[in-house]
Order: C-alpha cells, then structure tokens, then sequence
C-alpha cells in the first residue's frame, strides 16, 4: 500500500476529466487497498456509503485526509433495507467530470480498461456504455441462466438486445445525466439505467466486453430474491414509469 499522499492535480483522459463513482457497505477491511489500486488518470473518486455498520466511513475519511481526488460521502436511505441505487445517484450527482464512471467497491470490475473503452466510444460516437460480463465461463452458471432470463424479458418487452442486464459497471459523458431520470433506490437502480439511456439515447447506447475480476469481500446480495425483483419491476417498468425518488424505508 502506497504511503505518500498523492499531490493535487488533474489527470485526465484525452483531454476530459473522469470520476468514478462507488457505492458501498461496510468494505472497510479492504477500501485502503481498493482505492491505492486505482489508476492515475481518475481526477476524482467518491465513495458512497449505504447502511454501513462497520468502519468504512471512517476508513473513507482516512483515505480522504490523505488522498485529495478522493471523496467519501453517505447516503443511507433505502428501499427493503437496500440502498444501492441512492448510494449511486447521490455518487453521480456530486461527479464534476466530463465522464462518469461506475462500478461496484468490490474490485470485481476492470476499472484501468476505462482509457480502452473511452477510445471505443469515441470511435463509435457513443454516449452511455454498459460493460457486459458476458460470455465468460468463469461466472457461476446459477448467475448466468439468470441474467440471461432477465436478458430475454427485456428483449421482449423493450426490443433491446444485451448481454448483461445487470452489469454494474457503466460509462457516459455527463451530458447525459439528465437524460437517465434514475429513481430506483435498490438494486433496481442497475436495469433502470441501461432501460432508461437506451430509451433516451438510442444507438449512442452500448454493450462493450470486460473481464470480471476476483472480489474483495462478501456479495451483499441475495441473488435469487433479487433476480425476481427485477424480473417484476422489469415487467411493471415497461408499462408504469416512476416518475420521482421513492421514500425512504
């Protein structure tokens, strides 16, 4: 782990500024880590805490003290005890780059492939990219038939063929912002993005292929409770819009 505090100064990529944005709960055992393996070219990190009932706000305030790109932040509003989509939207709004990046505080996602990607969507005048996990044989097959049932509704239903309904990791311009109407406190937030950006955004929404890494830590999620959720509010999405942020529980 790096022990110098990193100077002040602005990075970017081909010329625009990058935030990454993560929500969390109760990673505290491994965000110094988490955040030292980060790349240089982010100008800015804000961590979002959800519910943590551990030290991870204080870790945050810590890495905080230390790193001056770094931001943690709180949010600990949620719905049925879930408060990832909050986490995310309070996490986007604070972003003052000109590309947004999100991606789960798990390590799971291959946030240093961002500079590959961005020259992809520039290629191909893209907006908003959702990273598809998927084909790979090294995810649980329980996982994949579920994300491919979830896949086959929405193509069903929106007429929007993807890989990875519930990949956790986007990028977009912070143009678009406005245009994601996001609303889904939960876990609902992660299909509601990519339904709302492609409904806004068109053929400047995509699928690009990374690699899953190794986790740190526990998965917080109950996959076959959350797979029916969002298999209804799939299916309820499609015919009633929620139009505001929900209460909180």
């Amino acid at each position: 782990m790096r022990e110098n505090v990193i100077e002040e100064r602005e990075v970017m990529l081909d010329g625009r500024t990058v935030s990454l944005v993560m929500p969390c709960r109760n990673e505290a055992s491994f965000l110094e880590v988490l955040i030292d393996e980060i790349p240089d070219f982010f100008d800015e990190i804000i961590c979002v805490s959800n519910k943590s009932t551990d030290d991870t706000v204080e870790v945050g305030t810590r890495i905080q003290g230390r790193v001056p790109r770094f931001k943690m932040l709180q949010d600990n509003r949620t719905v049925n005890g879930i408060g990832y989509g909050y986490a995310h939207m309070t996490g986007i709004d604070a972003a003052e780059s000109d590309i947004i990046v999100c991606a789960d505080s798990d390590g799971t996602y291959p946030v240093e492939d961002v500079p590959r990607l961005w020259r992809m969507m520039q290629d191909k005048d893209i907006s908003f990219v959702s990273c598809t996990r998927y084909p790979d044989k090294q995810i649980p097959a329980k996982l994949q038939l579920g994300v491919r049932a979830l896949n086959i509704e929405i193509a069903l239903l929106y007429g929007l063929r993807i890989h990875d309904s519930l990949s956790g990791m986007w990028i977009f311009t912070k143009d678009v912002v406005a245009q994601l109407h996001l609303t889904e406190g939960d876990w609902n937030l992660s299909p509601q993005i990519k339904l709302n950006a492609y409904e806004a955004l068109g053929t400047k929404f995509k699928e690009l292929k990374i690699t899953q890494k190794m986790r740190y830590g526990e998965t917080k999620q109950n996959y076959f409770k959350t797979g029916l959720r969002h298999l209804f509010w799939i299916a309820r999405n499609r015919f009633v819009k929620r139009n505001g942020i929900q209460p909180c529980d």
